[in-house]
């Protein structure tokens, strides 16, 4: 199902009971990101605050936030059933980004109700939120979609990068080293350019739920938001530059980011999806805004991130597992399963195999460990056999109890891990984006090379203690006669 914009979605949300509207006056300072924290502790419901202090006046009332908190929601967005389950998003992820549906351009759209620009620019005209007491100021960069562009081909990339505001036209912006806006921002450094910046806020969920995927280098993140909405996505081009944004999103911030080392100012710090303050302020890339298109009556989104489990880790365990399978069956076969579990912000990565051959576990860890994508994803890699639930992770803890031979299956192997992994002190930092550190594979698969036993029933490991498939079958056939209830 394709929404037509944020409050197409909002709508359909509170329909299906997925949505609160805060009614009561929340302070932008603190307060509302704790009530956002809360909610997501609680499991809660996505959350429109309509009235937030200091901006009963301005351009921009309203905050909305935990979009896609709760799988349910992630399968609305995906137009499927609530209770659609967590492996099956996986699968239709990967499916659908797989046939790409290129965006349709439209002449204008509700994003140009209202233009600021000079004077008139001022991002005060928004709530946005100072989520934790550590942060550096108020950011209004958290769950958007930011827009920049190659110098010389046609490439657009739509990321999500933290912004930070300053003042009322300037805002802090990371550029990571590796990621795409990083090779941009190099290129027009490079050709002695400063690189314009176009960043949406508010509209299809799958805008900030594609900004976070690992989409592939020289594909346009808006190919696969319409692949995953069924849908083109229709952009309408900036006031001041030559960037699309969707032509129905709730407000565009544009400008520019300067190439000259001498214009960056202190950013930070930011508490990051690991779930800790892993950066200290820090000279950054100042994004210029030299104007704003907005909606009448806009509404911004932004989310609070942090200590696991928040929205990001919710639709990034759904992105993230599906580029991680893509990878695999690329390099390799049996994999059966891929799940970067939402409780560990992606340093975790369970994958499921046949265990069909020699070095088959190896192969996962040397796989992923040899593809950029290992510099946020998969630290710590556990491998499991077919007959483990992936997706459990009792069962999983099962598995590592029982299959694992400390001296022969756990594997130490060096190199970097992400920069905002707290592992690594401050002083081991040997470059601005990478630590140095380990990297863990847990064979958590039966032993390959077992010899059969008579003391096993003839089998290379001991059998389960589990009724036979032929019994429990029988009885889930008959499982009402049996008067038990339902939890």
């Amino acid at each position: 199902m394709a929404y037509q914009d944020l409050r197409d979605w909002i709508n359909t949300l509170e329909k299906e009971g997925e949505l609160s509207r805060v009614k009561e006056k929340v302070d932008w300072d603190l307060e509302l990101g704790a009530v956002v924290q809360e909610t997501l502790d609680r499991r809660g419901p996505a959350l429109l605050f309509e009235n937030v202090k200091d901006h009963e006046h301005t351009i921009g009332r309203k905050v909305f936030s935990n979009s896609v908190g709760a799988y349910s929601r992630v399968a609305l967005m995906l137009g499927l059933p609530k209770d659609t389950p967590y492996p099956d998003l996986i699968r239709v992820w990967r499916e659908r980004s797989a046939a790409p549906i290129k965006p349709v351009i439209v002449d204008s759209g509700p994003c140009k109700e209202v233009i600021l620009q000079g004077d008139d620019v001022d991002l005060f005209q928004f709530p946005v939120p100072k989520w934790h007491k550590l942060d550096g100021g108020r950011y209004i960069g958290t769950f958007d979609g930011v827009v920049t562009k190659d110098v010389v081909g046609d490439w657009m990339n739509v990321g999500l990068y933290r912004q930070m505001i300053h003042d009322r036209s300037h805002t802090g912006i990371t550029i990571p080293t590796g990621q795409h806006i990083w090779r941009h921002w190099r290129e027009h450094k490079g050709a002695g350019k400063n690189m314009p910046v176009s960043i949406a806020i508010g509209w299809d969920p799958v805008l900030p739920a594609v900004a976070c995927a690992p989409v592939p280098p020289g594909v346009c993140e808006y190919d696969i938001m319409g692949a995953l909405r069924q849908a083109p996505v229709e952009l309408v081009k900036c006031e001041t530059n030559d960037l699309y944004v969707p032509a129905s999103c709730e407000i565009v911030l544009e400008g520019e980011v300067s190439s000259d080392f001498s214009t960056f100012r202190d950013e930070g710090p930011f508490g990051e999806y690991t779930g800790y303050y892993c950066s200290v302020p820090a000279s950054r890339p100042v994004f210029h805004v030299k104007c704003i298109t907005c909606r009448k009556d806009p509404i911004f989104q932004g989310t609070q991130e942090g200590v696991p489990i928040n929205e990001d880790h919710i639709i990034s365990s759904v992105n993230h597992s599906a580029a991680i399978w893509d990878l695999l069956d690329e390099r390799m076969t049996g994999v059966k399963g891929v799940n970067v579990d939402k409780s560990t912000g992606w340093a975790n990565v369970y994958v499921q195999i046949d265990n069909s051959y020699y070095g088959q576990v190896h192969q996962v860890a040397a796989n992923i460990w040899s593809s950029g994508l290992s510099n946020m994803i998969g630290k710590n890699i556990f491998v499991v056999d077919e007959d483990v639930d992936v997706y459990d992770l009792e069962k999983i803890m099962w598995a590592f109890a029982y299959r694992v031979r400390p001296s022969e299956d756990i594997v130490k192997y060096p190199g970097w891990v992400s920069y905002l992994d707290p592992v690594a002190h401050p002083k081991d930092r040997i470059a601005a984006a990478v630590n140095k550190g380990e990297r863990l594979l847990i064979d958590a698969t039966k032993p390959f090379d077992n010899p059969k036993s008579a003391e096993w029933f003839g089998l290379k490991f001991a059998p389960l203690a589990y009724p036979d498939d032929e019994t429990m079958e029988k009885v889930r056939k008959h499982w009402k006669k049996y008067g038990i209830g339902q939890r």
